[in-house]
């Protein structure tokens, strides 16, 4: 996919940095750096992703630490589950520091001053990632106490420098960046709360007291009611569309049940065990919510198709691609290819009809042969190991109908659709895109992307692809 040129302004030299807070209320503060003064022509240089991801990487850190420290008390907590936070950390720096356009992040990044808070960061990480991943005892977790603060400073810093940077009018304002700093604020918050509930079960007083979780509940609280109804004071605009404000207004009223929990355990000063399992279900669902707000916010703001557009079709090209080229996969389509060759309008409509009928009564014949064959299971099993990128996947034939799915669609017959229509049927068809949505299943905003199938032996196209990918993820 071209990269449209964009005007983007850098500076000339390093900037002086200006608080923008709210003093009636101190916890409302955010650092970011002075508008750049010259412009310049540049490509797309990834400015909201280089800011959330950067923002994002405080989340990570806290999630590290407070999975690591409930392993220690709850043995159930699975080393599948410890090594997500410090996989997605490695990935995160990875990708701000060299480039990755499957993040939105198309070079790498050669300012000296960002590259030393980079630096600084895997410094304070490594100790972190070892007690995460190795066996969280209780004395290692508080050895790690100190490291723990000198991330949090470091990735403050770098979210300053990030944030001033590639604040820019044509991809990123500078109040859009303020309101993404906040938000990735939230998800740290979520898990800094997650952390002290279980440093006050544990006994592990350098993970914080009942006054360090009062001031987090705190924090967030003000935060939450400033994204939704804006402060500008604190450089805080009002959501830009309802959908924003209205899914913000939600998350409030279910964030009211975490706060009456956490207020209790503040005014108790200590917490039970059990209280663990409660607090990480209620600040996980809280930060998916978070997470789909700054989706809706990156997406409604300027500069919106290239911010998942194109680290998607890196992402398709780079990982996607290459489930397309399993000869089990393109045996599966040659061979449903010719059983349908003699299919008619009226056949293929009956079959698709059939297939509702089943989805809706929970299965039948025809449903359960599709997704038991050799391929669908295949596409399942990659499905899984992709880390929630990819929500849904389903092959289709050279007349729209399915060939092999991850999971039941409503339907069996695309051929209607843009996803087969763009792909397979136009002669110079490539990758189509869709438009983002929100998947009631999962609870997720995705976005499908489609693309024609090659036969390796013939070159011909012989069926279509579409992947459904969880756009948080992507971003």
């Amino acid at each position: 996919m071209p990269l449209s040129r964009v005007a983007l302004f850098f500076p000339p030299r390093p900037q002086a940095l200006s608080s923008a807070c709210l003093s009636a209320v101190a916890v409302l503060c955010v650092t970011v750096a002075a508008p750049p003064a010259f412009a310049e022509e540049a490509v797309y240089d990834g400015s909201k992703a280089r800011v959330f991801l950067s923002a994002n990487l405080r989340s990570l850190g806290e999630q590290a630490v407070a999975t690591a420290c409930r392993a220690s008390v709850d043995p159930a907590i699975s080393a599948d589950a410890r090594r997500e936070a410090t996989t997605l950390f490695d990935f995160v720096v990875a990708g701000l520091r060299d480039g990755d356009p499957a993040l939105g992040v198309p070079g790498p990044r050669t300012n000296g001053r960002i590259v030393r808070r980079l630096d600084a960061m895997e410094s304070a990480w490594e100790p972190i990632r070892a007690v995460a991943t190795g066996t969280p005892t209780p004395a290692a977790l508080s050895a790690v106490a100190t490291t723990h603060a000198d991330l949090m400073d470091s990735a403050e810093s770098l979210l300053a420098d990030v944030s001033g940077r590639y604040s820019n009018p044509q991809e990123l304002l500078q109040v859009d960046a303020v309101a993404l700093n906040f938000m990735g604020r939230q998800t740290k918050l979520l898990a800094e709360m997650d952390r002290i509930v279980c440093g006050m079960s544990a006994g592990i007083d350098a993970f914080g007291t009942g006054g360090d979780l009062a001031a987090a509940v705190s924090t967030f609280d003000a935060t939450l009611v400033a994204l939704r109804d804006g402060m500008p004071q604190a450089g805080i605009n009002p959501p830009r569309t309802d959908i924003v404000r209205n899914e913000l207004s939600a998350m409030y009223d279910r964030w009211s049940e975490a706060h009456t929990l956490l207020n209790g355990l503040v005014a108790l000063g200590s917490a039970r065990e059990s209280d663990l399992a409660q607090v990480a279900s209620l600040t996980s669902g809280l930060s998916d919510d978070m997470r789909n707000v700054v989706t809706l916010t990156m997406i409604s703001s300027p500069g919106q198709e290239d911010v998942y557009k194109v680290p998607l079709a890196a992402y398709v090209e780079r990982e996607l691609s290459s489930w397309l080229t399993d000869p089990e996969l393109i045996a599966a389509i040659r061979a449903q290819n010719a059983a349908h060759a003699e299919l008619k309008l009226e056949d293929i409509e009956a079959l698709d009809r059939e297939w509702r009928a089943q989805a809706k009564s929970g299965g039948g014949p025809l449903i359960e042969d599709l997704m038991t064959r050799d391929a669908s299971l295949t596409l399942a099993q990659r499905q899984r190991g992709s880390a929630g990128f990819v929500t849904e996947a389903f092959v289709m034939d050279n007349r729209g109908l399915n060939v092999a799915q991850s999971a039941v669609t409503s339907d069996y017959w695309q051929g209607d659709e843009a996803k087969w229509q763009e792909t397979y049927d136009r002669e110079d068809g490539g990758l189509h895109i869709s438009e983002v949505e929100f998947d009631d299943s999962t609870g997720y905003y995705q976005i499908q992307a489609s693309m024609p199938i090659v036969d390796p032996d013939t070159g011909e196209k012989i069926g279509a692809v579409t992947f459904g990918v969880n756009v948080q993820r992507l971003m």
